[in-house]
Protein backbone atom coordinates (compact mmCIF):
# COMPACT_ATOMS: atom_id res chain seq x y z
CA UNK A 1 0.00 0.00 0.00
CA UNK A 2 0.91 3.43 -0.76
CA UNK A 3 0.97 6.50 1.01
CA UNK A 4 0.00 8.72 -2.04
CA UNK A 5 -3.11 9.97 -2.81
CA UNK A 6 -4.50 8.25 -6.18
CA UNK A 7 -7.28 9.65 -7.79
CA UNK A 8 -8.53 9.60 -11.50
CA UNK A 9 -9.86 13.35 -10.50
CA UNK A 10 -8.12 16.52 -10.41
CA UNK A 11 -6.74 17.68 -7.32
CA UNK A 12 -8.90 19.25 -4.73
CA UNK A 13 -7.90 22.08 -2.61
CA UNK A 14 -9.66 24.95 -1.68
CA UNK A 15 -8.10 28.03 0.51
CA UNK A 16 -11.68 28.89 2.66
CA UNK A 17 -12.94 31.46 0.14
CA UNK A 18 -15.87 30.65 -2.83
CA UNK A 19 -14.55 29.42 -5.89
CA UNK A 20 -14.75 32.22 -8.92
CA UNK A 21 -18.04 30.55 -10.17
CA UNK A 22 -19.79 30.59 -6.25
CA UNK A 23 -18.19 34.22 -6.22
CA UNK A 24 -20.32 35.21 -8.77
CA UNK A 25 -23.56 33.97 -7.26
CA UNK A 26 -22.55 35.86 -3.95
CA UNK A 27 -21.81 39.44 -6.20
CA UNK A 28 -25.09 39.11 -7.24
CA UNK A 29 -26.67 39.36 -4.37
CA UNK A 30 -27.86 36.07 -4.51
CA UNK A 31 -29.63 36.28 -7.64
CA UNK A 32 -30.86 33.15 -9.63
CA UNK A 33 -27.53 31.71 -11.61
CA UNK A 34 -29.06 30.97 -15.17
CA UNK A 35 -27.24 27.99 -15.34
CA UNK A 36 -28.52 27.28 -11.98
CA UNK A 37 -29.89 23.46 -11.93
CA UNK A 38 -32.48 25.29 -9.65
CA UNK A 39 -35.43 25.85 -10.87
CA UNK A 40 -37.83 28.20 -9.01
CA UNK A 41 -41.28 27.01 -10.42
CA UNK A 42 -40.61 23.68 -8.95
CA UNK A 43 -41.28 24.23 -5.36
CA UNK A 44 -41.83 27.63 -2.82
CA UNK A 45 -38.86 27.69 -1.52
CA UNK A 46 -37.03 30.95 -1.74
CA UNK A 47 -33.56 31.40 -2.81
CA UNK A 48 -31.69 33.91 -0.57
CA UNK A 49 -28.05 35.03 -0.40
CA UNK A 50 -27.53 33.56 2.99
CA UNK A 51 -28.33 30.41 1.56
CA UNK A 52 -26.64 30.22 -1.60
CA UNK A 53 -23.52 31.10 0.60
CA UNK A 54 -24.39 28.44 3.02
CA UNK A 55 -24.12 25.71 0.00
CA UNK A 56 -20.84 27.07 -0.76
CA UNK A 57 -19.60 27.03 2.77
CA UNK A 58 -20.88 23.39 2.83
CA UNK A 59 -19.39 22.13 -0.17
CA UNK A 60 -16.02 23.22 1.01
CA UNK A 61 -16.25 21.54 3.92
CA UNK A 62 -17.30 18.54 1.78
CA UNK A 63 -13.99 18.87 -0.31
CA UNK A 64 -11.76 19.09 2.93
CA UNK A 65 -13.18 16.33 4.70
CA UNK A 66 -12.84 14.27 1.13
CA UNK A 67 -9.70 15.05 1.02
CA UNK A 68 -8.65 14.87 4.55
CA UNK A 69 -10.30 11.37 4.30
CA UNK A 70 -8.59 10.68 0.92
CA UNK A 71 -4.64 11.56 2.35
CA UNK A 72 -5.24 9.35 5.41
CA UNK A 73 -6.44 6.32 3.87
CA UNK A 74 -4.07 6.23 1.33
CA UNK A 75 -6.78 6.52 -1.64
CA UNK A 76 -9.20 8.67 -3.61
CA UNK A 77 -12.60 8.04 -5.67
CA UNK A 78 -13.94 7.59 -8.53
CA UNK A 79 -17.54 7.88 -10.07
CA UNK A 80 -18.41 5.42 -12.17
CA UNK A 81 -22.27 3.51 -12.06
CA UNK A 82 -21.36 0.23 -11.57
CA UNK A 83 -20.12 1.47 -8.11
CA UNK A 84 -21.01 -1.47 -5.04
CA UNK A 85 -24.38 -0.89 -4.12
CA UNK A 86 -24.36 -3.74 -1.34
CA UNK A 87 -22.01 -3.35 2.00
CA UNK A 88 -20.60 -6.28 1.61
CA UNK A 89 -19.41 -5.16 -2.18
CA UNK A 90 -18.27 -1.93 -0.44
CA UNK A 91 -16.00 -3.43 2.03
CA UNK A 92 -14.83 -5.69 -0.99
CA UNK A 93 -13.64 -2.57 -2.90
CA UNK A 94 -12.79 -0.17 0.19
CA UNK A 95 -9.96 -3.41 1.11
CA UNK A 96 -9.05 -3.23 -2.62
CA UNK A 97 -8.40 0.27 -1.91
CA UNK A 98 -6.61 0.49 0.74
CA UNK A 99 -3.95 -2.43 -0.96
CA UNK A 100 -3.72 -1.48 -4.25
CA UNK A 101 -4.16 2.48 -3.34
CA UNK A 102 -6.78 2.91 -6.27
CA UNK A 103 -9.82 5.30 -6.24
CA UNK A 104 -12.69 3.54 -4.71
CA UNK A 105 -15.79 3.54 -6.95
CA UNK A 106 -19.02 5.39 -5.88
CA UNK A 107 -22.23 6.13 -7.88
CA UNK A 108 -22.44 8.74 -10.26
CA UNK A 109 -25.67 8.82 -10.70
CA UNK A 110 -28.35 11.02 -9.57
CA UNK A 111 -26.40 13.84 -8.74
CA UNK A 112 -27.98 16.64 -11.18
CA UNK A 113 -29.61 17.65 -8.45
CA UNK A 114 -28.55 18.30 -4.92
CA UNK A 115 -27.49 20.55 -2.00
CA UNK A 116 -24.08 20.91 -2.77
CA UNK A 117 -23.16 23.30 -5.73
CA UNK A 118 -22.19 20.81 -8.35
CA UNK A 119 -22.39 16.61 -8.94
CA UNK A 120 -18.72 16.83 -8.31
CA UNK A 121 -18.86 17.52 -4.50
CA UNK A 122 -21.70 15.16 -4.36
CA UNK A 123 -19.35 12.66 -5.25
CA UNK A 124 -17.00 13.75 -2.58
CA UNK A 125 -19.91 13.58 -0.11
CA UNK A 126 -20.72 9.73 -0.93
CA UNK A 127 -16.81 9.14 -1.04
CA UNK A 128 -16.98 10.07 2.97
CA UNK A 129 -19.94 8.45 3.55
CA UNK A 130 -18.96 5.07 2.10
CA UNK A 131 -16.09 5.11 3.78
CA UNK A 132 -17.40 6.04 6.64
CA UNK A 133 -19.90 2.92 6.88
CA UNK A 134 -16.54 0.81 6.41
CA UNK A 135 -14.81 2.62 9.06
CA UNK A 136 -17.17 2.65 11.30
CA UNK A 137 -18.67 -1.00 10.63
CA UNK A 138 -22.16 0.54 10.06
CA UNK A 139 -24.37 -1.80 7.19
CA UNK A 140 -26.92 0.41 4.62
CA UNK A 141 -29.44 -1.20 7.24
CA UNK A 142 -31.92 2.07 8.00
CA UNK A 143 -30.81 1.50 11.70
CA UNK A 144 -26.97 1.84 10.32
CA UNK A 145 -27.88 4.52 8.48
CA UNK A 146 -29.62 6.85 10.78
CA UNK A 147 -26.88 6.12 13.20
CA UNK A 148 -24.36 7.19 10.15
CA UNK A 149 -26.05 10.62 9.85
CA UNK A 150 -25.92 11.21 13.45
CA UNK A 151 -22.40 10.73 13.82
CA UNK A 152 -22.00 12.77 10.48
CA UNK A 153 -23.95 15.89 11.73
CA UNK A 154 -21.73 15.80 15.01
CA UNK A 155 -19.23 15.70 12.71
CA UNK A 156 -19.79 19.23 11.23
CA UNK A 157 -21.02 20.82 14.60
CA UNK A 158 -17.60 19.67 15.77
CA UNK A 159 -16.27 21.82 12.44
CA UNK A 160 -17.90 25.36 13.71
CA UNK A 161 -21.51 25.05 11.99
CA UNK A 162 -23.62 24.92 15.14
CA UNK A 163 -26.96 23.40 14.81
CA UNK A 164 -29.13 26.31 14.25
CA UNK A 165 -26.99 26.91 10.98
CA UNK A 166 -28.02 26.83 7.76
CA UNK A 167 -24.99 24.01 7.07
CA UNK A 168 -26.12 22.11 9.33
CA UNK A 169 -29.82 22.30 8.52
CA UNK A 170 -29.25 21.30 4.85
CA UNK A 171 -27.33 18.29 5.74
CA UNK A 172 -29.62 16.91 8.33
CA UNK A 173 -32.15 17.10 5.39
CA UNK A 174 -29.52 15.38 3.08
CA UNK A 175 -28.67 12.70 5.44
CA UNK A 176 -31.48 11.98 8.59
CA UNK A 177 -33.75 13.61 6.34
CA UNK A 178 -32.99 10.96 3.40
CA UNK A 179 -33.07 8.07 6.10
CA UNK A 180 -36.72 9.04 7.35
CA UNK A 181 -38.13 9.06 4.15
CA UNK A 182 -36.74 5.70 3.10
CA UNK A 183 -38.25 4.24 6.34
CA UNK A 184 -41.93 5.94 6.04
CA UNK A 185 -42.19 6.21 2.04
CA UNK A 186 -39.61 3.32 1.14
CA UNK A 187 -37.94 5.22 -1.61
CA UNK A 188 -35.36 8.29 -1.16
CA UNK A 189 -36.71 11.97 -2.05
CA UNK A 190 -37.99 13.08 -5.68
CA UNK A 191 -35.55 15.78 -6.01
CA UNK A 192 -33.06 16.01 -3.17
CA UNK A 193 -32.49 20.01 -4.20
CA UNK A 194 -35.84 20.35 -3.52
CA UNK A 195 -36.12 18.07 -0.43
CA UNK A 196 -33.27 20.13 1.26
CA UNK A 197 -34.18 23.19 0.76
CA UNK A 198 -37.98 22.83 1.55
CA UNK A 199 -36.69 21.19 4.62
CA UNK A 200 -34.49 24.77 5.64
CA UNK A 201 -37.51 27.10 4.56
CA UNK A 202 -40.37 24.96 5.86
CA UNK A 203 -38.75 23.07 9.15
CA UNK A 204 -37.29 19.75 9.22
CA UNK A 205 -41.17 18.09 9.85
CA UNK A 206 -42.89 19.69 7.48
CA UNK A 207 -40.01 19.18 4.68
CA UNK A 208 -40.45 15.69 5.52
CA UNK A 209 -44.25 15.83 5.31
CA UNK A 210 -44.19 17.47 2.28
CA UNK A 211 -41.74 15.14 0.58
CA UNK A 212 -44.19 12.47 1.91
CA UNK A 213 -47.12 13.71 0.15
CA UNK A 214 -45.46 14.26 -3.09
CA UNK A 215 -45.82 11.14 -4.64
CA UNK A 216 -48.81 9.94 -2.67
CA UNK A 217 -51.24 12.63 -3.34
Amino acid sequence: MTNSVHSDLPAIQWDGRPSPQDGSVIDAGGQRNPDSAIDPHRSDFVLTRDVQVARIRLTHWVFEQATTTARRCGFAWKPQPDAPSTYPDLCAAYGTSKRSGGSLPVSSENSASVILTSPEANFAWRFIHDVAHVERGLSFSLVDEYELALWQLSELERDGFGTDSLEYAFLKADTLGQVIINAVARRFPADQEVFDLECQQLGFEQGILREIRRESS
